[in-house]
């Protein structure tokens, strides 16, 4: 077998689609990133499809570029990221009995095959028809009402029960997002929820262990996740990102999208204060019934962006109310790009707060990416643990969100 595997994944975001070409190297456990393919994105909003064909395209158009550069012709799958505010999250609880038949010893010891029908009786709750949990994570088991454990394989116990963060999806708009990537001729390996595939490229364990939040500022959506203990424990999506601050400004200034997202960049700052630390910029506007240019400066500019990141920062404020945050907030996105962002949350919250760039995969330590590529290294990561897992026992059906919709889009197509 080749110590070499070819990793594809897909971000497809509200304003950028990233298509990713990487390799992974088993003999070092390292990682190599042979192609990006980031093209503007056409269908989307707030995480949600609302053009089929315009999607397609600009799906078409990133993995044609991210092939291009990796000098490969072809790949057969990817996995691909899902976000948007249909997503919901819930805790929840499960136990089964672990009885041997022929056991003469009376000891039961727990094995794999528990550990996955335990999992599967938790994906088989009723969260309604129009819903599909796309992941069970595990906080804690425990074993006979009494011992809690992170690992239970290979312990003695007559019950287990399974303590866990399960997240689910609207079915409609996770088949719509499959069915863009099918429409281009790749096959979806897996689906995977953004903000977890972020905190993988971007927190460290130990941030983890002591307790984080991660703040996924996107473009359609803001994605905030809180960590403890190493397992995520909270999430929460906002239904606007970075797009609406560009948006706000487009009317504000009576200019083109476009042009609103260029002056954003160049001359923005989180806060009125800062630009005016760093002395107002004047620059000029062309607005969009040809008129004469608009004259406005770096100040006034940051005046409109500063609201916007407060009403963000305040949702993610009152979510994270109550959990102790020992490692802080760390800030990720497009939208972490904005200078200053982080004194503006250090403000908000009260605690430390930085900006995340995605090191944390071995064999990326030297490369300069930037935390608008989170996400879709995050989801490279997902794809080869997904490729590394070791297959489930004969005769068990994991029916995770693809395999069932699937099944279900197989009676349309």
């Amino acid at each position: 077998m080749s110590e070499k595997i070819i990793l594809s994944a897909l971000d497809i975001g509200t304003t950028k689609i990233c298509a990713i070409v990487g390799e992974y190297d088993r003999s070092v456990s390292e990682y190599r990133i042979r192609g990006i393919g980031k093209v503007p994105s056409s269908g989307m909003r707030g995480g949600v499809v609302i053009d089929i064909d315009q999607t397609r395209a600009s799906i078409e158009a990133a993995v044609s570029e991210a092939l291009n550069k990796a000098g490969i012709d072809k790949i057969s799958g990817v996995t691909v990221g899902i976000a948007g505010d249909h997503i919901r999250s819930m805790d929840t609880e499960h136990a089964i009995s672990i009885n041997r038949p022929d056991n003469t010893k009376r000891v039961n010891i727990i094995d794999e095959k528990d550990m996955v029908r335990l999992e599967e009786s938790i994906r088989n709750i009723n969260i309604g028809i129009d819903r599909e949990i796309i992941h069970v994570i595990p906080q804690e088991y425990i074993i006979n009402d009494q011992v809690m454990v992170k690992n239970p394989i290979g312990m003695s116990g007559n019950k287990l029960t399974l303590k866990a963060h399960v997240i689910t999806a609207a079915i409609n708009n996770a088949r719509d997002l499959i069915n863009c990537v099918q429409k281009t001729g790749l096959n979806v390996n897996d689906i995977v929820l953004e903000p977890l595939a972020s905190a993988e490229a971007v927190l460290t364990y130990d941030q983890k262990d002591l307790g984080v939040c991660l703040i996924d500022i996107g473009g359609g959506t803001t994605d905030i996740t809180i960590f403890r203990n190493g397992h995520l424990i909270s999430t929460n999506i906002v239904g606007f990102g970075g797009e609406i601050i560009t948006r706000d400004i487009a009317s504000l200034v009576q200019t083109s999208f476009l042009e609103a997202e260029r002056i954003k960049k160049h001359y923005g700052w989180a806060t009125a204060k800062l630009a005016k630390t760093e002395g107002a910029k004047e620059f000029y506007i062309k607005p969009v019934n040809g008129r004469t240019d608009i004259a406005i400066n770096s100040v006034q500019l940051s005046e409109f962006i500063e609201a916007r990141i407060r009403e963000i920062f305040g949702f993610a404020r009152d979510h994270i109310k109550g959990y102790q945050l020992n490692a802080g907030v760390v800030l990720t996105g497009g939208g972490a790009l904005l200078r200053g962002i982080d004194q503006l949350a250090e403000e908000t919250f009260g605690m430390n707060c930085q900006v995340g760039f995605p090191i944390h995969l071995n064999g990326l330590e030297k490369e300069d990416f930037t935390p608008d590529f989170a996400t879709a290294i995050g989801l490279l990561h997902s794809a080869n643990k997904r490729n590394l897992k070791p297959k489930f026992p004969s005769g068990q059906n994991k029916m995770t969100l693809w395999n069932k919709i699937k099944e279900r889009l197989s009676e349309f197509f």
